[in-house]
């Protein structure tokens, strides 16, 4: 733990020199699965707009502009 931590790198775990386990510190963790999270969000849009579902952006952004303008300029930068 403490040269993960001094690291700030994974540490692998190995069972006759094959990889078995990686352990992350919290923070790492959340990242990666922030970082998952995200990849899998964009891969339901893909598939949506090629079945042709879901929303365009100009529906989105009505749809905050109706919420009030600060939703509206968080979206858009």
């Amino acid at each position: 733990m403490k040269h993960m931590k001094k690291t700030g790198r994974p540490l692998v775990l190995t069972v006759n020199g094959k990889a078995e386990a990686v352990l992350l510190d919290a923070a790492a963790y959340q990242e990666v699965a922030s970082h998952l999270d995200a990849v899998a969000s964009i891969r339901r849009g893909l598939a949506q707009a090629r079945k042709g579902t879901g929303r365009t952006a100009d529906e989105v952004f009505d749809e905050l502009e109706q919420e009030g303008p600060s939703a509206a300029k968080a979206s858009r930068a």
